[in-house]
């Protein structure tokens, strides 16, 4: 595999493999590491998102059911009206998916059932309730206050969650190796992680770390990565935009 494909591999396994993620136990420790890390960006900030997702039991539901969850979810989210909801088959099941677009920021939330195959022939069902908020702006600089609203959100379902924290800042020009090596070493100081793996084609440089405070983590190849950083340079701008990920930038490029 080349190291391109490493890339597009990392990103797929959101949509692909919604257990790769281990659960975080210390929520307080990883917390603390996100929210100083990110505020850490004096660049400017276009973008933050959050995705979270939980196993939401085995029992077959409707498309009014998943439509009744998905608009619970979305009271609990303070949205109660100029929303979409369309219900989709997949390739191994069925997703109803909720949809609120506005002006700070949107917000989509999927209903996701699978379906499979046991052994003995009988069918398996399998639920998911996959989260999203995308926000836009200085508004992106909330990312970890929903982050902490969409756990409570979970737990008050009492369900177990995994969440993925995501933030784009930009910056005038190319950096120059140096202007980058040292965002490179403050990221990593403050998420008091070690750098795992380096990637780097075309005009993308892209750092994979491990934290052992940060419980969260996916493999890339066989090590453990949870912390992530992402430079890429769009010449025909004259920007680099700046990628940042805990556990991992899921944004293809």
């Amino acid at each position: 595999m080349n190291k391109k494909s490493k890339i597009y591999l990392i990103v797929l396994i959101w949509a692909a493999a919604l257990l790769q993620l281990g659960i975080n136990n210390s929520i307080n420790r990883e917390e603390q590491l996100v929210k100083q890390v990110m505020s850490n960006q004096e660049d400017n900030l276009m973008e933050g998102s959050v995705r979270a997702y939980g196993y939401y039991g085995d029992m077959e539901l409707s498309d009014l059911a998943r439509e009744e969850m998905a608009l619970k979810l979305a009271r609990k989210l303070g949205i109660s009206s100029d929303y979409q909801i369309k219900h989709e088959d997949n390739r191994r099941g069925r997703t109803t998916t909720f949809t609120k677009l506005g002006k700070n920021g949107d917000t989509k939330i999927e209903i996701i059932s699978l379906s499979s195959e046991d052994e003995q022939g009988e069918t398996k069902i399998e639920n998911y309730i996959a989260i999203e908020l995308t926000l836009k702006g200085s508004a992106a600089g909330e990312v970890n206050y929903f982050s902490d609203s969409l756990k409570d959100i979970y737990i008050s379902l009492g369900m177990e969650t995994t969440t993925n924290i995501y933030l784009l800042s930009t910056s005038k020009g190319e950096l120059t190796p140096w202007e980058r090596q040292q965002r490179i070493e403050e990221f990593l100081d403050n998420t008091d992680s070690k750098e795992v793996d380096t990637i780097e084609f075309d005009n993308v440089y892209m750092i994979y770390g491990y934290s052992r405070n940060i419980d969260e983590f996916v493999y890339q190849d066989d090590s453990k990565v949870n912390v992530n950083i992402a430079f890429e340079y769009v010449p025909v701008e004259d920007i680099t935009y700046i990628h940042m990920g805990v556990p991992f930038v899921d944004r293809s490029f």
